[in-house]
């Protein structure tokens, strides 16, 4: 996409398509504090901790503040000034990944491991007291503007039909040729992915891994990167992924639960199967708003990665449909307005947190309809947890700033001698 001026300078007025990404986000945030109240009514740990039924509603309801204030500071921030700092913003996004990872012997913050929190096995958590930051989601902003930034500087590796070839000086002696559309079209970007992905698939986190390998790679493809790199890539890169789950035996007893739910209900599969029986039992008006049975003694993460499945078993398919039909109106209202946004980087901006929210809640929903196979991923705006509201909130600001307020980018070109490259002949 080729950088042209923006519209006007100055904050502009809210229009249509703008309101109606408010309305759904709002919504949708509305029905996860309503379902909170059902939800998380039977949380075994909030009942022995605060015998409070509704701990997970208040909570949410508190986290709703801190999430409101992010996102509303990204929908006013400079984007252009945010740019200067987006290399920093990796930078503590990458340190922050690295100290979920490890807790420092013999030290403890409010009674926990600090700074890394262990959860069912894994390191994704960082101890701040009373809210623990799930730091792949502060990676997720990061990889967002940073590759957004990256892209919109080095659009003239990616929009041309002709191999640039660059040789480079090395204390003023040239050195070999090489293909600079492939190094900084391509492999540059790459790394940039491969950094926050790799970091995040250490927790262990492979969903939200691969998923941030997903958004990054459409956001390559749709700024102009050669199909002729990007499909051996995306093929290496899936196949590297099944080996490692092939030799990971919890990681590929996922994936037999998700093959034959019913075979493995009593093991792997039980919570696979309790949410499916909770889908199945809520038919089509569903049993009603806190009158549901399999979060109550069956299913466990109910009101988290899996409150889908609470959804459809009280509220039935109808309105579970209505939840799914809320993410799609939003995918379409953010694709339609993309194609008149005229500036590279806000574009990618407002492409990446789309696709950051709607993916995720495609894969939360596909995980407990039995679509695919289970994963720890929660659905944003209705699951329970203050770092997911906080950076959903965040991503929403971030997409509503891209598409209202855009201007024409201003990037550092990459310091290249224009007079060393040669254009070849077309491919």
């Amino acid at each position: 996409m080729s950088e042209r001026s923006g519209s006007s300078s100055g904050f502009p007025r809210f229009d249509t398509d703008a309101g109606i990404v408010v309305f759904f986000v709002l919504a949708l945030s509305i029905f996860g504090l309503v379902i909170q109240t059902s939800a998380g009514q039977y949380l075994r740990e909030s009942m022995r901790l605060t015998h409070d039924p509704l701990y997970t509603f208040r909570m949410q309801l508190i986290y709703v503040v801190p999430a409101l204030i992010a996102g509303f500071f990204f929908f006013r921030v400079n984007l252009q000034w945010l740019r200067k700092y987006v290399w920093w913003i990796v930078g503590a996004a990458c340190v922050l990944l690295i100290c979920a990872r490890f807790a420092i012997p013999g030290v403890k913050f409010f009674g926990s491991t600090f700074p890394g929190v262990e959860v069912n096995g894994s390191w994704r958590w960082i101890n701040l007291g009373i809210l623990r930051l799930q730091a792949s989601d502060i990676g997720k902003i990061a990889l967002v503007l940073a590759l957004s930034h990256y892209l919109a500087g080095a659009q003239r590796f990616l929009q041309h039909e002709k191999i640039v070839w660059w040789k480079p000086k090395c204390f003023g002696i040239p050195t070999k040729e090489f293909f600079a559309d492939a190094f900084y079209g391509f492999i540059c970007p790459c790394m940039i992915i491969g950094l926050i992905a790799g970091l995040v698939a250490i927790g262990p986190d492979l969903g939200t891994m691969a998923l941030c390998a997903a958004v990054g790679v459409t956001m390559l493809f749709l700024s102009g990167a050669r199909l002729g790199y990007l499909v051996p890539v995306v093929a290496a890169g899936i196949s590297a992924l099944s080996v490692v789950v092939y030799f990971w035996p919890n990681r590929l007893k996922r994936i037999s639960a998700f093959l034959d739910p019913e075979g493995t209900k009593l093991e792997e599969g039980y919570q696979l199967w309790q949410a499916l029986i909770g889908l199945g039992g809520g038919g089509w008006k569903g049993a009603g708003l806190g009158d549901g049975v399999q979060y109550r003694y069956f299913l466990p993460e109910a009101h988290t990665d899996f409150v889908f499945a609470v959804v459809g078993e009280e509220l039935g398919f109808a309105r579970a449909a209505i939840v799914v039909l809320a993410f799609l109106v939003l995918f379409g209202v953010v694709i339609f307005r993309l194609r008149r946004i005229p500036d590279t980087f806000h574009f990618n901006v407002c492409l990446g947190a789309l696709l950051f929210i709607v993916l995720q809640a495609l894969i939360n929903m596909g995980v407990v309809t039995g679509l695919l196979p289970t994963k720890g991923m929660s659905l944003p705006f209705v699951s329970y947890g203050g770092s997911n509201l906080v950076v959903m909130f965040s991503l929403t600001g971030l997409m509503l700033n891209a598409m209202l307020n855009w201007r024409k980018s201003v990037f550092p070109s990459v310091v290249v001698p224009s007079e060393n490259f040669i254009l070849q002949k077309e491919i």
